[in-house]
């Protein structure tokens, strides 16, 4: 009888540390991934996303594993569902005040001569 309580006595520490590293990792890990998965569920056309690459539009179209996202006025781009980050909560104010910063003039410009004459 006093061996198998050594026995277990000596296995109760993984059995606590294996239980620590779950509630430490892997379950905050498996809700982050079932929040994400909801969040993909729930996209429609015309929500604006951003994109695990940084890529911001507006979805105009949908199917099952990928989206059809529009970046620029009259520029679609085809990508995968899994590769949406989150949902854009920015108002349609910052779009605006972002159109305004737009500067055609490349004054401000440095471009290197020497590069250009070894061409």
């Amino acid at each position: 009888m006093e061996q198998g309580g050594s026995l277990l006595m000596s296995i109760m520490p993984w059995i606590l540390i294996l239980g620590v590293m779950w509630f430490i990792m892997i379950r905050p890990q498996q809700q982050q991934m079932k929040k994400h998965n909801e969040m993909l569920k729930e996209l429609t056309p015309g929500t604006k996303i951003i994109t695990v690459g940084g890529i911001c539009g507006k979805i105009k179209a949908l199917t099952e594993d990928k989206v059809f996202l529009e970046i620029a006025e009259g520029l679609t781009i085809e990508m995968l569902r899994a590769s949406i980050r989150q949902i854009d909560t920015d108002d349609d104010e910052d779009d605006e005040d972002e159109e305004e910063y737009i500067d055609d003039d490349d004054s401000d410009v440095y471009y290197d001569e020497e590069v250009d004459d070894k061409k």
